[in-house]
């Protein structure tokens, strides 16, 4: 197949082995990488990988992780998903001994729950939607980088904790305006060279 015409949707959602099992997901967590990696650099696909958060007893801290061990693999597009709840799906057997509380308006998704308080689930949302304006629609492909360092997960939340202080909002940011505020992160917040930032965000 020539470059990109295969497009994998890879259904990662949790890489804590425990949390699997838990919700009967079969997967060999030990050869995740390396398939990866030769889906990624070898056959010409385009990987589309994705995490859920808040699924029963992932920690907050797990959670990072395993973002940060998928975000190393550089999938073209690592999708940040929130769980939700339909009616009658098997997913409810955990409400009581996770703490689970889910939103009753569609689409029903997870409020919090005994490892991830409200306020935490609220800024992993905010990290998600962030998420996929910088890092998913691509045009923020060259600049990623600079936010990220070795703490993808870490370095990601502090940008998405900022910029939900400066913007009030984490939706209908304009791309030229996000652009803005992402040069005055690196370069006032982050302390980066102007002149590098600008180069890769001068094309926005």
């Amino acid at each position: 197949f020539p470059p990109g015409a295969l497009h994998f949707e890879i259904g990662i959602q949790t890489l804590n082995e425990d949390v699997a099992r838990r919700i009967k997901r079969h997967q060999k967590m030990d050869e995740i990488d390396g398939n990866l990696r030769f889906l990624r650099n070898e056959t010409g696909a385009l990987i589309h990988a994705d995490l859920i958060a808040g699924l029963p007893g992932e920690s907050l801290e797990s959670f990072a992780a395993g973002f940060d061990r998928l975000a190393k693999l550089q999938p073209h597009e690592l999708q940040l998903g929130i769980l939700k709840r339909l009616r009658g799906a098997p997913i409810g057997r955990h409400d009581g001994e996770w703490g689970m509380v889910y939103s009753p308006e569609p689409p029903y998704e997870i409020l919090e729950n005994r490892l991830i308080d409200r306020l935490a689930m609220d800024r992993v949302k905010r990290f998600a939607r962030y998420w996929e304006f910088v890092a998913n629609r691509g045009n923020f492909e060259e600049s990623l980088p600079l936010i990220l360092g070795d703490s993808p997960f870490a370095r990601f939340m502090e940008f998405s904790d900022w910029l939900y202080g400066i913007a009030g909002r984490d939706f209908g940011i304009p791309l030229r305006e996000l652009a803005g505020l992402l040069f005055r992160y690196l370069t006032v917040e982050s302390k980066q060279d102007a002149d590098d930032v600008n180069a890769v965000l001068g094309h926005i």
